[in-house]
């Protein structure tokens, strides 16, 4: 793999990552040994921020959702996207062509973003939901 190339990260790595009850944890633990080993450059968006930083300080408290955005905020190697009024309209317009009802509005922008980007491949622990939109989003699950 290409050490330029970023992996989008959805919000349930995280949210697993600063969570030690979660049941992904050790998943997220192992996959976060093999990013900082391979020095790989991630990116999430805006929408995906929130959602760690809400889901994290219902389920932690607000320390740790605070020490969690800290560290997205200031790590070198996490790019933040901002999901604008183009990549909203980008993301609505998938939501209406995806029939599946398991697949939210984050997740179309999530699908936005990377294509805006030309990212191709994301991190995420919804595998099966993701799997039905690869074919026709053209990206790879890591």
């Amino acid at each position: 793999m290409e050490e330029s190339k970023r992996i989008f990260v959805d919000s349930n790595y995280f949210v697993a990552l600063f969570n030690p009850s979660d049941t992904l944890y050790q998943k997220a633990l192992k996959i976060a040994k093999k990013i900082d080993e391979r020095d790989m450059p991630l990116a999430i968006s805006n929408f995906i921020f929130l959602e760690i930083a809400t889901i994290l300080s219902q389920k932690r408290g607000k320390r740790v959702a605070i020490k969690a955005g800290e560290y997205l905020l200031s790590n070198p190697k996490i790019t933040l996207i901002h999901i604008d009024e183009l990549l909203q309209e980008q993301s609505w317009n998938i939501f209406k062509q995806i029939k599946n009802k398991d697949i939210s509005f984050v997740d179309c922008s999530i699908i936005a973003a990377m294509k805006s980007e030309g990212i191709d491949e994301l991190l995420t622990f919804d595998i099966e939901d993701f799997k039905k939109l690869q074919k026709n989003y053209r990206f790879q699950l890591y």
